[in-house]
């Protein structure tokens, strides 16, 4: 792929990514749920455009993933995914250099996860529902601070 790069995601780029996830009718997470503050992610670039970023979670275990993926709604071209693909390979690649054994992506994009079985990668077949006591404040447990 030419004039295509993979970089750190940088203060800058919130001026639109904060876009693309407004654009797509979501707020965009809050920076304090990200990692490094935003700061530990990665963003893939085509001929000095931005088209999706991605955030690695890593844990104190040899385990991390990678979550809140987002591209810009706007690029259609038929390399989007090759591009997506880049950036997961980037992603993959460095946990693999600071030791990581085990590292996934978490997504609810049909497209993607129909293009990652066509290719032969592995996806979960369960359908994951997260549980959020936290931000509903609606689950006590007796004996705990929840």
């Amino acid at each position: 792929m030419e004039n295509v790069t993979v970089r750190p995601i940088k203060e800058e780029d919130y001026s639109f990514i904060n876009k693309w996830w407004e654009d797509i009718g979501n707020s965009p997470p809050p920076r304090q749920l990200l990692p490094e503050n935003g700061l530990f992610g990665l963003m893939v670039w085509k001929d000095n455009k931005p088209i999706a970023c991605t955030y690695l979670y890593l844990t104190n275990s040899k385990m991390g993933y990678c979550d809140y993926m987002i591209g810009d709604p706007d690029y259609r071209e038929k390399d989007r995914f090759n591009l997506i693909f880049k950036l997961m390979a980037e992603a993959i690649n460095t946990a693999k250099n600071l030791g990581y054994e085990d590292f996934w992506f978490i997504t609810k994009s049909e497209g993607l996860i129909k293009k990652c079985k066509d290719l032969g990668v592995k996806v979960s077949d369960d359908k994951f529902h997260l549980v959020l006591p936290l931000r509903t404040n609606r689950l006590h447990c007796s004996g705990t601070n929840l």
